[in-house]
């Protein structure tokens, strides 16, 4: 008799796999911390339990798993283009190829489409159904039990994120490696030899990394170790627009297969840049990003040969600084005004940066140095938008 391990979704084993497991369905959900070993209370002894092993005669029972949640599970998931969409055309594309093989009756008699999958796995999941060596040809509700919820040729992270999209966001997600880490099929220190695929994240400079990171880290910390930044201490990487190109244009050229974000700010030196990528063909693994436009920066106080005025400074001055909060940006009550620092004149725009921005990013520093328990406030208001551009740039 073999050892089992499965990803058990909201208490529902699926991804049944013998003396081993599915190593790249790991690397795509959880993280290294994400491991853990806790104690189980069995109170009825000998209770069958899923992939046919009996708990043993004692009273507790260690499991061995990755655990987190399907909230969690899912965004991971997104982060790398897997969606209601993209979900949904692989699950009928999987559909589309069986039909014609006429292997399935409920195929030629029933229609069943990516709406109706979501409801059958959703009711499946809530009564436990599972059952092996029913008519699964002439049932799709048979037949998903019979195959732990996965259409045959479906993509099967396409498949997980449709199945925790059905479920409450706090349900727990596990993948149990109790068997067959217990059993010597696995090496207890697995969790030593997760590989996950990192989005490469480049920026105009180390400031922008730090703050960008630090944004991660409190609006999406479980999304954290899914993003490599660059080194510009120990690189000495020169930081500005102009070398961020070079390096897109590096990269396109390499034929790097990572996913790529190369980030610019919201102003007119990052506009001219930009324009240099127009005629590169970017593959698809390659994003070129700007700060978003934000509603703080619709009136904003600048200075310039004119004097003084309020305007929009969307795309002409939005640095890394106007996204760290209104507090940071003010003083004795009012905004930091924008310097203009010159014509860009291949855009016809002026290029300005914000006055002390030394001060504003000292105070964001600060502010976050005395954050006990992170909550939302409007003060993080700025930061979120331009987090969130990021997080979902694949979506």
């Amino acid at each position: 008799m073999g050892s089992y391990s499965h990803l058990v979704v909201n208490g529902f084993p699926i991804l049944t796999q013998k003396n081993g497991y599915v190593e790249f369905v790991i690397n795509s959900i959880f993280t290294k911390d994400d491991f853990c070993i806790y104690e189980i209370i069995n109170k009825d002894k000998n209770k069958l339990v899923w992939g046919d092993a009996y708990l043993n005669d004692l009273d507790t029972s260690s499991n061995i798993c990755f655990k987190s949640t399907a909230k969690i599970c899912k965004e991971r998931l997104e982060l790398f283009g897997v969606n209601y969409q993209s979900s949904k055309i692989d699950f009928e594309q999987a559909i589309n190829n069986s039909v014609s093989d006429e292997l399935y009756d409920f195929l030629l008699s029933d229609e069943i489409t990516y709406d109706l999958y979501l409801k059958e796995i959703s009711k499946i999941i809530s009564s436990k159904s599972k059952s092996y060596g029913t008519n699964y040809s002439v049932s799709f509700n048979n037949y998903l039990q019979e195959f732990e919820l996965i259409f045959e040729s479906q993509n099967i992270l396409c498949a997980l994120w449709s199945i925790f999209s059905v479920l409450k966001e706090d349900s727990i997600i596990e993948y149990d490696l109790t068997e067959i880490i217990n059993g010597g099929w696995i090496n207890e220190n697995v969790s030593e030899h997760i590989d996950i695929q990192k989005i490469i994240l480049l920026t105009e400079g180390k400031t922008d990394t730090e703050f960008i990171k630090i944004g991660i880290n409190l609006f999406y910390p479980h999304l954290i170790d899914y993003f490599h930044f660059m080194d510009f201490e120990n690189s000495r990487y020169e930081a500005n627009a102009s070398r961020l190109v070079h390096t897109v244009k590096s990269f396109v050229g390499s034929g790097i297969k990572n996913y790529i974000i190369a980030l610019f700010d919201n102003d007119s030196a990052a506009l001219k840049e930009i324009n240099n990528l127009r005629l590169v063909k970017l593959p698809s693994n390659i994003k070129v990003l700007q700060y978003p436009n934000i509603d703080l920066a619709d009136n904003y106080p600048t200075i310039g040969p004119s004097g003084n005025q309020i305007m929009n400074i969307n795309g002409l001055a939005c640095s890394i600084e106007l996204y760290l909060g209104k507090d940071c940006l003010s003083f004795n009550g009012s905004f930091l005004p924008i310097q203009w620092t010159g014509l860009v004149e291949t855009i016809n725009k002026y290029q300005g940066v914000v006055q002390n921005k030394d001060d504003v990013q000292d105070r964001f520093r600060m502010k976050v140095k005395q954050i006990k328990c992170f909550e939302y406030d409007e003060s993080f208001k700025e930061l979120k938008i331009l987090i969130d551009l990021i997080v979902n740039v694949w979506q």
